[in-house]
């Protein structure tokens, strides 16, 4: 017990050192926090939700301050495809840009292919409403994987093109891992969510 509480209480630390190091991500919260108050999420349980969702998929790939592996495990497509079924698309669209500048910048990976990143991420609202919008998808898993084949066609392709060998290399493992992971989430998480939608 006295392990798990000295456990505990490191990663409690880890995360607080985290969160003064990188003012940027603290911005980026407040970000979350005005735009769900601008788009008019006024309830208290809509808060909460935004504020645990962006958590949640911000520190998803906190990994990545360990060793440096595209995020093919993450949480931010799940919470992006989320905050589009509950909120529409706005609140997809501004939430998936935010919570993927504050997952770079939270394990210090900020590069210059944060530009492809940043516009992706917010753009699987796009795809999650137009297969609902247009499209009547209803199901969660499904409006899942159609996000996930809508990032992929939007980076890999520049990624693939524009890179090396290596690159290349790194572009196939991205695809195969990050597809496979998601496919696990939203097959685990699409039931509970669906219930509670």
């Amino acid at each position: 017990m006295r392990k798990l509480r000295t456990r505990v209480g490191e990663a409690v630390n880890t995360l607080w050192a985290v969160l003064l190091r990188q003012k940027i991500l603290i911005f980026a919260f407040l970000g979350v926090v005005i735009a769900a108050y601008t788009l008019g999420f006024s309830s208290i349980a809509d808060a909460v939700l935004i504020i645990v969702l962006f958590l949640v998929a911000a520190f998803s790939t906190f990994y990545k301050r360990y060793f440096r592996a595209p995020p093919a495990f993450e949480l931010m497509t799940f919470s992006v495809v989320l905050m589009t079924v509950k909120f529409g698309l706005v609140a997809g669209f501004v939430f998936g840009a935010i919570v993927q500048v504050a997952s770079e910048a939270a394990h210090g990976a900020i590069d210059a292919q944060i530009v492809i990143f940043v516009p992706a991420r917010a753009a699987l609202s796009i795809w999650t409403w137009v297969a609902m919008s247009l499209f009547n998808v209803t199901d969660f898993f499904t409006l899942g994987m159609i996000a996930v084949v809508g990032y992929n066609l939007m980076v890999q392709p520049i990624s693939w093109f524009m890179g090396d060998m290596q690159l290349r290399a790194k572009t196939v493992y991205y695809t195969l891992f990050y597809t496979v992971c998601n496919f696990f989430v939203f097959s685990i998480l699409s039931g509970p969510v669906q219930y509670l939608l």
